[in-house]
C-alpha cells in the first residue's frame, strides 16, 4: 500500500491502473490480467528503509523487505479470453507482527504497522469486447482472537504452594478478505484508460483473560466463592482506506509512454489505533461493593480527512534491437497527509509526502531454444521526502509537548518476468 508491488509499477510511481501488464494487476487493476496471451511468472525483491526524525532525533521504524512474486495464466473459453492471476508479497523477517501502543504515544501512522504485512491476492479478468476488459480480485488477510483461562482454587494463606489452578489457552485465526475491481479500455494503440476500486479493511486483535474460582483454605469457609475476573482488549492493528483510482496511459510517440493516475482515499473512516479494554469483576456480595471498575474508555475519532493522490510515470524505450530492448523510467507521486493538527492528547505523526523514483528495464528475446519468449529484468530506486511538520500543543503541560517531525524513506527493488 505504501511502496507498490513490482519494480516496473513502482518505477512509474504507482501510476499503473492503465499501464500495468504483469501479475501485480491483481493489486493495481485486475482487468489488466487479460492483456497478454502468454503465461507469465514474476519474481522479485523489494526493500524500503525509513529514516524518520522527531525533534532531530531518529525514531526507530522497522524496514520493509521481502519477496514479491506472481503468476498470470491466460486462456480462452467458448471464444472468450480470460486470465487468472495471483500475487504475493512475503516479508522475509516475519510473517506476522502485532504492535499496540499507548493512546498518547507518538507514532508514524503511515510507516509503523501499515508496511509490515503479508499481501496475497487472486484475481480473474475477462474480455467483454475488443480492447475492453473487466476484472476482480480478492485479497486475503488473517487476524487472531484468543482467551487465556484459569480455573480452580486460590489458597488464601499460601497462594504460591496451596493453589490448584488449571490453565487453558484458546486461539483462533480468522480470515479477513476484501475485494478489488477494475475496468480497462484500450482505446487504440496509443491510449488506454482504466479505473479500479480497492475496498477498505481493518485488522483487529481480540484477546481475553478469564479467571473463575474460589479463594479459600482447606476446611475453611471460602473467602470468595465462585469469583470471576475477566479482561478483554481489542486493538486496531492495521487499516486500509477504500480507494478509487482512475488513470490513463498515453503513448505519445512509439517509444514514449506517459501514465497518470489520481486516487481518492477515504481516510475519514480511520478509527483510533488504540486498545479498547473492558474489565469485569465479580467477588461476591461481601466484596463487590468495595470495588469500582470503571467502564472502558471510548476514544474519539482521530479526525483524519479524505485525500487525493496524483501519480505520474514516464517510460522511454531507449534501445530497440531484435533481441534486446532497454526502457528507462521515472515517476513522481504527491501524497498529502490525512492527519489533522495534533494539538490535543493524540500524536499521530505524519506529513505531506513527495516521492521521486528512477528505474530501468531490460527485455531479452529468444535467449535459447528453451526460452524463446521474452525475459525481462526491471529495477528501481526511489526516495520519499516528508515535509517538515511542526506540532504545537494547546496544553503547555502536555507530557509529550511540542515537536517537529520530518524524514525520508529510501526504497528499491529488482524483478524478473518470465514468459512461456
Amino acid at each position: 500500500d505504501v511502496f507498490g508491488l513490482g519494480s516496473r509499477n513502482a518505477a512509474l510511481a504507482g501510476a499503473a491502473v492503465a499501464a500495468v501488464d504483469d501479475s501485480a494487476a491483481t493489486y493495481y487493476n485486475p482487468a489488466a490480467l487479460v492483456r497478454t496471451n502468454d503465461l507469465h511468472i514474476d519474481l522479485g525483491y523489494q526493500v524500503a528503509q525509513p529514516y524518520l526524525r522527531l525533534n532531530d532525533k531518529a525514531t526507530p521504524i522497522d524496514p520493509t523487505h521481502g519477496l514479491a512474486a506472481g503468476l498470470s495464466v491466460p486462456g480462452r473459453l467458448f471464444g472468450v479470453r480470460f486470465a487468472f492471476g495471483v500475487s504475493l508479497f512475503l516479508p522475509d523477517d516475519r510473517l506476522n507482527r502485532s504492535k499496540s501502543l499507548a493512546y498518547a504515544q507518538p507514532r508514524w501512522v503511515y510507516y509503523d504497522n501499515r508496511t509490515q504485512r503479508l499481501y496475497l491476492a487472486a484475481g480473474l479478468a475477462v474480455q467483454l469486447a475488443r480492447g475492453f476488459y473487466v476484472g476482480a480480485s480478492l485479497a486475503f488477510m488473517a487476524r487472531t482472537t484468543g482467551t487465556v483461562e484459569l480455573t480452580g482454587n486460590i489458597s488464601a494463606s499460601d497462594p504460591e504452594r496451596g493453589s490448584t489452578l488449571v490453565t487453558a489457552v484458546s486461539v483462533d485465526l480468522l480470515s479477513v478478505r476484501y475485494p478489488q475491481f477494475g475496468v480497462l479500455w484500450e482505446v487504440n494503440r496509443w491510449l488506454s484508460v482504466g479505473a479500479s476500486y480497492r475496498h477498505s479493511f481493518s485488522l483487529q486483535l481480540d484477546q481475553g483473560f478469564h479467571i473463575a474460582g474460589s479463594v479459600s483454605d482447606p476446611g475453611q469457609k471460602p473467602l470468595i466463592d465462585g469469583g470471576v475476573f475477566e479482561a478483554r482488549t481489542v486493538s486496531a492493528d492495521l487499516f486500509q482506506p477504500w480507494q478509487v483510482t482512475a488513470g490513463a496511459a498515453v503513448r505519445i510517440v512509439p517509444r514514449l509512454l506517459v501514465s497518470y493516475d489520481v486516487t481518492f482515499a477515504r481516510w475519514s473512516e480511520f478509527q483510533a489505533p488504540a486498545s479498547w479494554v473492558e474489565v469485569k469483576l465479580d467477588l461476591g456480595p461481601a466484596f463487590n461493593a468495595l470495588v469500582n471498575v470503571p467502564p472502558p474508555r471510548v476514544f474519539p475519532s482521530p479526525g483524519f480527512h479524505d485525500i487525493l493522490i496524483p501519480r505520474l510515470g514516464v517510460e522511454w524505450r531507449a534501445i530497440e534491437r531484435e533481441r534486446v530492448a532497454l526502457d528507462l523510467r521515472a515517476g513522481y507521486r504527491f501524497e498529502p497527509s490525512p492527519a489533522p493538527e495534533q494539538r490535543g492528547e493524540t500524536n499521530f505523526i505524519d506529513a505531506d509526502k513527495h516521492f521521486v523514483v528512477l528505474g530501468a528495464g531490460v527485455r531479452l528475446q529468444r535467449l535459447t531454444a528453451v526460452l524463446p519468449k521474452p525475459f525481462t529484468i526491471d529495477a528501481h530506486v526511489g526516495l520519499t521526502a516528508l515535509a517538515s511538520r511542526a506540532t504545537r500543543k494547546d496544553d503547555p503541560t502536555d507530557k509529550i509537548g511540542d515537536y517537529v517531525g520530518s524524514g525520508v524513506v529510501v526504497e528499491g527493488g529488482v524483478a524478473s518476468r518470465w514468459a512461456f
